[in-house]
C-alpha cells in the first residue's frame, strides 16, 4: 500500500485503509473504490492523506503502532473525556482566564468529576496501549490518519505512543510509562479553555491571543491535577509539555539538562521533569507530521532532521537521538523522489525500511518525471548510492 495526499487520489482507485467517524462508524472499508463523490466528501471530513491499495504496492504492508481495537478504544475514551470536559466547563469559557482557574481550584467543582467511569475508562485503555508500545521494537514513523475535527482526539493518542516508545528505550518503568502515557493523552485538555479560532489561527496570534494559548498547560495541569484526579505526575506531563531545554518554553521558563536524568535529579527545583521533556518531543513529533488547518505535514525526512536541529534548545538532546535511533526518516508505504542518477526525479514508494540502515531503505520506483507510470523496479539504497527526499504529496510537473 502507499500513503497517499488526497489531492493526489484520482477516481477509481481502491482505498487500502478503513476510515471510521469520530464516533468509530465505519466511513468506507479497505476496498472500496473511490469515486468523485467519495473524494470530495473524504475533503468536506479534512482529511488529507489515505491509504491506496494497488497492484504495484500491494505486497507493501500498512503498519500500525497500535492494534485497531486499542487504538478504537482508546481514541473513543479520549473522545469521551473531552466531551465530558466540555459538558461540564460549558459555562466556564465566558469566563477570563483568572476566573477559570479560580473556579478549577474549588472543590465543589472538582467534586463533579470524582468516581467518574469514564477517567477509569481510559487509564484503563492507555495501560493496555502501554503494554502494546513495550512489545514494538521501532515506530512506523507515522501518525494516525485524521480529520480536523478529530485531531485532538488522534493526536493525543500519538504522542501518548511515541512518548511511552521513548520512555522505554531511556529505561522508565511500566509504572512510570503509565503515567507518562496518561498525561500525554491529557496534555491538552487544557486547550477546551481556549476559543478554537486562536488554537487554528493561521497567522501571527496577537499577544493576548498566545497568553490565552500558553495558559491552556496551567488550566490543563489543575484540571488533570484536581478534578480528573489524574494524579501528580500526569498532571505534570500537561504542565510541562511546551518548556524548552533553554528556558525559553512556557509557561515558566524551566530548563533541561539535556541528559537522561534518573532518581533525585528527575526533581531539581527549576528542571522541567524528564516525564515532560520526553512529552515535548512526542508533541514536537506529532506536530511537524500532521497536516493542519493551516499548513500542510512535513515528510518524514524532514521531520527527523528538525528534531535533530531543534535537540538542544528546545528539546532534550539525549533523548532526541535516543529516540531517533528507532524513528525510520523514510516510512514504509510512503512516497519519496529520487535526486540523482539514472532515476533521478522518480517518483518512488518506500517498500521496505532496515532496521539497522533506516536511512537506506529499498524503494520502488513507479513513475518517471513526467508523472508516467513505469513497470516497478526495486532499488536497495545500501548498494545503490541514491539520494532521496520525502514528499506529502507528488511534485507539480511543469506543463
Amino acid at each position: 500500500m502507499i500513503l497517499m495526499s488526497l489531492d493526489d487520489v484520482r477516481p477509481g482507485m481502491l482505498l487500502g485503509v478503513g476510515l471510521r467517524n469520530r464516533k468509530g462508524l465505519t466511513l468506507l472499508g479497505p476496498g472500496q473504490m473511490l469515486s468523485v463523490e467519495y473524494i470530495e466528501r473524504l475533503q468536506e471530513l479534512g482529511y488529507c492523506a489515505v491509504w491506496i491499495d494497488d497492484e504495484d504496492t500491494r505486497d507493501i504492508p500498512y503498519e500500525d503502532s497500535l492494534s485497531e481495537a486499542t487504538r478504537l478504544a482508546t481514541t473513543t475514551a479520549i473522545q469521551d473525556t473531552f466531551a465530558m470536559t466540555l459538558r461540564e466547563t460549558e459555562k466556564l469559557r465566558t469566563l477570563s482566564v483568572e476566573e477559570v482557574r479560580v473556579t478549577l481550584e474549588d472543590r465543589r467543582f472538582q467534586q463533579a468529576f470524582h468516581d467518574n467511569a469514564v477517567i477509569e475508562r481510559l487509564t484503563g485503555n492507555v495501560d493496555h496501549v502501554v503494554g502494546e508500545v513495550l512489545d514494538r521494537a521501532v515506530l512506523t514513523g507515522l501518525g494516525s490518519l485524521r480529520t480536523h475535527s478529530t485531531y485532538t482526539y488522534h493526536h493525543s493518542l500519538d504522542v501518548a505512543v511515541t512518548a511511552t516508545m521513548i520512555g522505554r528505550l531511556v529505561g522508565y518503568d511500566k509504572k512510570m510509562l503509565n503515567q507518562l502515557a496518561v498525561g500525554c493523552v491529557l496534555h491538552d485538555i487544557g486547550s477546551i479553555f481556549v476559543d478554537s479560532d486562536i488554537l487554528d489561527k493561521p497567522g501571527h496570534l496577537s499577544e493576548e491571543e498566545f497568553r490565552r494559548v500558553k495558559d491552556h498547560t496551567i488550566l490543563g495541569y489543575l484540571f488533570a491535577r484536581d478534578s480528573l484526579r489524574a494524579g501528580l505526575v500526569a498532571a505534570h506531563v500537561a504542565y510541562q509539555h511546551h518548556e524548552r531545554q533553554d528556558g525559553t518554553g512556557y509557561p515558566r521558563g524551566l530548563t533541561g539538562s539535556n541528559r537522561v536524568v534518573k532518581g533525585a535529579e528527575m526533581h531539581l527545583p527549576g528542571r522541567i521533569t524528564p516525564l515532560g521533556e520526553i512529552a515535548a518531543i512526542a508533541d514536537f513529533h506529532d506536530a511537524c507530521s500532521s497536516d493542519r488547518p493551516y499548513r500542510g505535514r512535513m515528510p518524514a525526512d524532514v521531520v527527523w532532521q528538525t528534531m535533530r536541529d531543534a535537540a538542544g534548545t528546545h528539546l532534550n538532546r539525549e533523548m532526541v537521538e535516543v529516540f531517533l535511533t528507532v524513528l525510520p526518516p523514510y516510512p514504509l508505504g510512503t512516497q519519496v523522489e529520487i535526486l540523482d542518477g539514472r532515476w533521478r526525479q522518480h517518483l518512488a514508494v518506500v517498500a521496505k525500511v532496515h532496521s539497522g540502515a533506516m536511512h537506506q531503505p529499498i524503494v520502488r520506483v513507479l513513475e518517471d518525471m513526467n508523472g508516467t507510470r513505469v513497470d516497478p523496479v526495486d532499488l536497495d539504497l545500501r548498494r545503490e548510492e541514491l539520494p532521496i527526499r520525502g514528499i506529502a504529496r507528488r511534485p507539480m510537473v511543469a506543463a
